[in-house]
Parts: C-alpha cells; sequence; structure tokens
C-alpha cells in the first residue's frame, strides 16, 4: 500500500500540475467530449483525474501514468468500475 493518501499535499500538487499540463489534450477519456478548464470545481463537467487504478484497491495515487483526465460527472458514474473501452473497427455489435 502507498504511504500517501488520494489527499496528501504530495499528491495534490501533483494532481494540480498534471490537470494543467494540457498533455492530455483535454477530452474526457470515458465520454469523448472536450473538457473545459475554466469550469467551477463543484460542476460535473469539471475537469477530474481518473485513476484507471483506484487508489481504494490499494493502487499508488501518484502512479500519473494510470491516470486520464475525466468530468467529475463521468467520472463519479464510473466510481471503481472498470474502463470499457470500445473495439476499434468493428463493423457488428455481436
Amino acid at each position: 500500500m502507498s504511504r500517501h493518501s488520494a489527499r496528501s499535499y504530495a499528491y495534490e500538487r501533483l494532481r494540480a500540475e498534471w490537470l494543467w499540463s494540457a498533455d492530455h489534450g483535454w477530452r474526457c477519456h470515458l465520454c469523448g467530449r472536450q473538457v473545459h478548464p475554466d469550469v467551477p470545481p463543484q460542476s460535473s463537467a469539471a475537469p477530474t483525474v481518473d485513476h484507471l487504478l483506484p487508489p481504494s484497491s490499494g493502487h499508488d495515487p501518484l502512479d500519473t501514468p494510470h491516470w486520464r483526465l475525466a468530468h467529475r460527472g463521468c467520472n463519479s458514474r464510473r466510481s471503481n468500475a472498470p474502463v470499457v473501452e470500445p473495439t476499434r473497427g468493428a463493423t457488428r455489435r455481436w
């Protein structure tokens, strides 16, 4: 288990730097729509970090390669469920 909680100073600082780095393209990885950085943090459209490997399951919250950008609402709806990505190039639903 990590010695860093998801609310530690180190986490909050790294999270803020990552969110504003714009390396993620400002698209929600869950719904595909654009994420606007100037949305109030309480809004369901606010930018958040989605942990593909959730800290609640014992994973390190500072493991940035497993971070993805998501709207607060999309991230809340997903909760700890696994991310399911559609198969690219599929022509039929089986």
